[in-house]
């Protein structure tokens, strides 16, 4: 194939993958995942575990984007999932990398995970360079079942987790996926985000919570949903490059896609 024919993005993606991750011209910007859920019976804590050691050489800033864990439960977190929070917290404070810790539903009280992880946690993070502004927040705050049903989606959150318990991965992952095609979330998120970012001059925004992943474009606002690392591998993240965005998976695919589609305006 000719090198004219190469999606670019393509190319940047397998020129990152190839790269060793120590020379800093040759860094990712930023990188988002979303959805952990530490501490659940779904979590992909061992492929998470390989993710972060391998995702901290190779980018400037990493964004844990809410729901890192599945409660406050951390009795329920094991040996993996012991390990995946040991590396977040080890590069928390390096000189030449940062970590934007989120707020997310599953996660309590920004104040309270906050004193409890012993760093900062953000309800929301612009990140900019000179290339790209990307607004990053959850999701759950224009979910209007999470927002406006508590008890309801606290009862459902329980009946879940005891679920979890007795049954297979395999019918868990189904369950949560019902669930959350049921709620019809994605489509009210995605809505809501669009219109908030435009009014803060944003030109992309990205969420997780609805645990579906998407990248499209409506009116002019780019949306990004890294959705969630509690599926059957691979799992998702954004990668940020200058003026290149795009998701891909990890364990990396053969053939990363990383088009995007244009969405009917919606009212």
């Amino acid at each position: 194939m000719a090198d004219q024919d190469i999606d670019p993005e393509m190319q940047l993606h397998q020129d990152m993958n190839d790269d060793d991750g120590q020379d800093s011209q040759n860094l990712w910007d930023c990188v988002v995942i979303s959805d952990l859920h530490l501490g659940s019976e779904v979590c992909q804590a061992s492929e998470l575990e390989r993710f972060l050691e391998w995702v901290v050489n190779r980018s400037r800033m990493l964004v844990i984007n809410g729901d890192i864990f599945d409660d406050l439960n951390f009795k329920r977190l094991k040996r993996h999932h012991f390990n995946c929070l040991r590396i977040i917290r080890r590069n928390t404070d390096r000189s030449d990398f940062q970590i934007i810790w989120m707020r997310g539903n599953h996660d309590g009280p920004a104040e309270i995970i906050s004193h409890i992880v012993g760093v900062d946690i953000h309800d929301e993070y612009i990140f900019e360079n000179d290339k790209i502004k990307l607004w990053i927040l959850h999701g759950d705050q224009f979910d209007t079942i999470v927002t406006g049903h508590e008890g309801l989606t606290s009862f459902f959150t329980a009946l879940f987790r005891g679920i979890q318990m007795v049954a297979p991965l395999r019918w868990c992952r189904w369950i949560r996926r019902i669930s959350k095609n049921f709620q019809r979330n994605s489509p009210v998120v995605r809505q809501r985000a669009i219109a908030a970012a435009s009014k803060l001059g944003c030109e992309a925004v990205t969420c997780g919570h609805t645990h579906r992943e998407e990248d499209c474009i409506v009116n002019s606002i780019r949306y990004i949903n890294t959705g969630t690392w509690t599926e059957q591998n691979p799992s998702p993240y954004l990668w940020i490059k200058g003026d290149q965005m795009g998701l891909n998976h990890w364990p990396s695919e053969e053939q990363p896609e990383f088009g995007f589609n244009r969405l009917q305006d919606e009212k």
